[in-house]
């Protein structure tokens, strides 16, 4: 099955893919596949989320910048005419949910695995979490970290200060995909989120 790009469904927004897209009703709840990865890994939690909510699982390009990545997010948003998405992202994708938040419309921002207050030797990485936790809009949307361990004991605090009403949990679950180690918890939270 070829990949679903963001580039692709911004040339025919109503295309369908087997697989890519599920449901057509409730609130859009886009699933952002971490480069490299097999995107299929999302669709338990996707097939769980369709009676619901319009379900999208989306690739990033690893060859654009995150900057890049969240305006042609945005630019599916806007052709897809939906109102504010829940955006889930694992690892760097999370990034790039964040990143959209913090510049567009977003009902919730689910941020698996991905710790803000890292820092990282790149400069588009740098640029990109400056503007989410210290740029000049605060995301004002709902926020959820999601690990697999528990986080540094700080850390719920300073995402706090940085987003107001961020939360953070811990699935205590093993390996580094807390949300299909369980897809269970994980749909009740997007479920929840999404409300």
């Amino acid at each position: 099955m070829p990949a679903l790009r963001f580039e692709d469904l911004l040339q025919d927004p109503d295309r369908e893919h087997d697989g890519d897209r599920w449901g057509a009703e409730g609130r859009p709840v886009l699933l952002l596949n971490e480069e490299g990865a097999d995107r299929s890994a999302w669709w338990p939690v996707a097939a769980r989320l369709a009676d619901e909510h319009a379900v999208a699982v989306l690739d990033l390009s690893p060859s654009r910048s995150l900057t890049s990545r969240a305006e042609t997010l945005a630019a599916y948003v806007a052709a897809m005419g939906t109102r504010a998405p829940v955006i889930a992202g694992h690892g760097p994708a999370a990034l790039v949910a964040s990143l959209f938040a913090a510049r567009y419309l977003a009902h919730a921002v689910v941020n698996i695995e991905q710790r803000l207050d890292e820092p990282h030797h790149d400069p588009d990485t740098e640029r990109a979490l400056h503007e989410i936790t210290a740029g000049p809009r605060l995301l004002r949307c709902r926020y959820l970290a999601i690990f697999a361990g528990d986080p540094q004991p700080h850390y719920p605090d300073w995402l706090g200060e940085r987003i107001p009403g961020a939360a953070c949990t811990s699935y205590r679950t093993e390996g580094a995909h807390p949300h299909l180690s369980d897809p269970d918890r994980f749909t009740d939270d997007i479920r929840a989120i999404a409300a």
